[in-house]
């Protein structure tokens, strides 16, 4: 199946990704790339998009990054142990960008590095922890219920 498929195949899996307002666009073992356009719904009362918002986009490529499932209708799952998040810049308008990379993984527990950008600057970098659940740790993954 090709990327472009396992993308959209893989996007009405989160209720969440939807409240955000980001969409897949690169998806590969080991590696993703989350785009979310700014909007009002991410602001602070300061102006500028909630740390919340950019710490989920953060969670949300890491566990990605970890869970690629090249098997169509099956799926990985994972859930974070831990993120450790550092912040860089505010953003008021633009689109942001997560990547995020796997760094290494066990049977049970991978590591993953993530940062988000928006228009050419650094906003923030994370390292992560992840569980994998459910049989998430399985290459094939399980079927979608």
């Amino acid at each position: 199946m090709s990327d472009v498929n396992l993308l959209a195949e893989n996007e009405g899996l989160s209720g969440f990704r939807d409240v955000l307002g980001f969409s897949l666009t690169e998806w590969k073992e080991g590696q993703v790339v989350i785009e979310a356009p700014v909007s009002g719904q991410h602001m602070n009362r300061n102006g500028f998009v909630h740390g919340g918002v950019v710490s989920s986009l953060l969670d949300s490529a890491a566990g990605l990054a970890g869970t690629f499932c090249p098997v169509p209708g099956h799926i990985r799952r994972c859930s974070t142990i831990s993120l450790n998040t550092q912040f860089m810049a505010p953003v008021q308008s633009g689109v942001m960008i997560a990547t995020a990379r796997q760094l290494s993984r066990g049977r049970k527990i991978f590591f993953v590095e993530a940062s988000v950008t928006c228009n050419g600057i650094l906003v923030a970098t994370a390292q992560g922890s992840f569980r994998y659940i459910f049989g998430g740790e399985h290459e094939q993954g399980v079927p979608v219920q």
